[in-house]
């Protein structure tokens, strides 16, 4: 599951979740208070960040790098698992 961990105050962060939510994605948010520490994020990690299976992504441009490419892998996948039957051009189930 995608994890944002934000700080409290963070204007950019809403339009961060805003996409999330858009996307339908499975996501949580996590608000950081100023001295607070949260397990398996290094503390030395700059907020707004994003957890993402092991990958850490921190800073606006690399977040906003992040949730396109994910914006594109998110509508191939869809793309691709619907409830369509492709035949074949011999007529057979692929």
């Amino acid at each position: 599951m995608i994890k944002l961990y934000r700080p409290t105050e963070c204007s950019d962060c809403y339009d961060i979740e805003a996409t999330l939510k858009e996307m339908v994605v499975a996501h949580k948010v996590v608000v950081v208070e100023s001295d607070q520490t949260i397990d398996g994020l290094d503390p030395k990690v700059a907020l707004p960040a994003i957890i993402d299976n092991g990958q850490t992504i921190c800073g606006l441009a690399a977040i906003a790098t992040y949730l396109e490419e994910l914006e594109r892998f998110v509508a191939d996948w869809r793309r691709f698992q619907s409830d369509s039957c492709y035949i074949d051009d011999d007529g057979k189930p692929c």
